[in-house]
């Protein structure tokens, strides 16, 4: 992940261009995202919250991280890892990229990452610093279809579900397919070896019919 160069649109303040940094994306898109958190449609000012609010809905998550009193002092401490950061100075916001101890300092005003060494704003007081860094995609694990099976009101009622694991527990999910109602088991037998001809995934459907015999 590396900073782009601010993507101006008609939109030139410095939330959107933060935003069009970490992303490509132009500063009226960027302006349309957090115009979508915080319900405003002219985006001047732009709060902290709703500015990171933004950048999570377009894939980045972000880290408090400790900060000095000055620009300076601050750009200091980041220079010993690597990252990118937002970094809130009185009524601005500028991003800021660390690698191999080289700082970089980029916003509405400069357009392009420049050496932090160039800026003007090395005394101004810091409020505060977030490391953003880009969400990364969840790795799917497995794909397994099951197939259940219980009376319901004197009918056998099987139930076909797809359980999608992740290696992120959150985005697990497990979603209904279908449902199917059957008078007797040797009915129940015969839906089921028509579906385990064409399908190898309905292997685990005929050891569930234990549980009813």
């Amino acid at each position: 992940m590396e900073m782009n160069e601010v993507n101006i649109g008609q939109n030139k303040f410095c939330g959107p261009a933060v935003l069009s940094i970490l992303t490509g994306k132009s500063t009226d898109e960027c302006a349309r995202m957090i115009g979508s958190v915080n319900g405003e449609y002219n985006i001047k000012g732009v709060m902290l919250h709703h500015l990171l609010e933004a950048a999570s809905r377009l894939g980045f998550d972000n880290k408090s991280v400790a900060h000095a009193t000055t620009l300076y002092g601050t750009l200091v401490r980041l220079s010993h890892e690597d990252g990118i950061y937002i970094v809130t100075v009185a009524n601005h916001f500028v991003c800021v990229e660390v690698k191999d101890k080289i700082i970089y300092l980029c916003d509405n005003h400069t357009k392009k990452p420049i050496p932090a060494g160039a800026s003007a704003r090395l005394l101004q007081q810091v409020k505060n610093v977030n490391q953003v860094y880009k969400r990364r995609e969840p790795l799917q694990l497995s794909n397994v279809i099951t197939c259940t099976t219980k009376y319901v009101n004197d009918r056998i009622v099987v139930t076909v579900k797809n359980n999608v694991t992740f290696d992120i527990e959150k985005y697990n999910k497990e979603l209904d397919i279908a449902r199917f109602g059957f008078n007797t088991i040797e009915e129940m037998k015969q839906f089921i070896d028509s579906l385990n001809e064409g399908a190898n995934t309905w292997q685990t459907a005929t050891s569930t019919l234990q549980d009813v015999e």
